[in-house]
């Protein structure tokens, strides 16, 4: 699939989605690439994942009515400082997606804005993208018909 026909069938499975499909798609993503950001805090020995994954766990007690929308507008700023920057990193962008998206979802539950789904699958590839480009340097024809990615995409508008 080409990556324009991708986001056009993104878009409309975030928009066809209930509040509560989208909130467990974007918490899904979050967990996919949470180990991207612990091994960086490994390799850099900064940032925090026991903060992603504490957000984590708030935006699902959320789901259920056992979390308070103050205690997500807490986690925000506490994400926020642990969001790498490339700039600083080298090794940063898989961190900085994985930490993006967590960010995201909590805005999410504040706003209720589908943008924020959208951008969180949208990490999700990206990471994909540069994943299977680490050895290689691939046309988008050859990223969008590599396994990984026809599987992300397929995981992201089929469900």
């Amino acid at each position: 699939m080409k990556y324009e026909e991708f986001i056009k069938l993104f878009q409309t499975k975030v928009n066809s989605l209930s509040k509560g499909k989208q909130l467990d798609l974007a918490v899904s993503v979050c967990k996919r690439l949470l180990p991207d950001y612990q091994q960086f805090y490994i390799e850099n020995n900064w940032g925090n994942p026991d903060i992603l994954l504490d957000s984590i766990k708030i935006c699902e007690l959320f789901k259920g009515n056992e979390a308070s929308l103050e205690l997500v507008k807490e986690m925000l700023p506490k994400v926020n400082e642990i969001i790498p920057d490339t700039e600083d990193f080298r090794n940063a962008t898989y961190a900085l997606n994985a930490s993006a998206a967590v960010y995201e979802t909590l805005e999410y539950l504040i706003d209720n804005d589908k943008i924020h789904i959208f951008n969180i699958g949208i990490y999700l590839t990206d990471t994909i993208d540069f994943k299977v480009q680490e050895e290689d340097e691939l046309t988008q024809q050859q990223i969008d018909n590599h396994p990984k990615m026809i599987e992300v995409h397929k995981y992201l508008v089929e469900g």
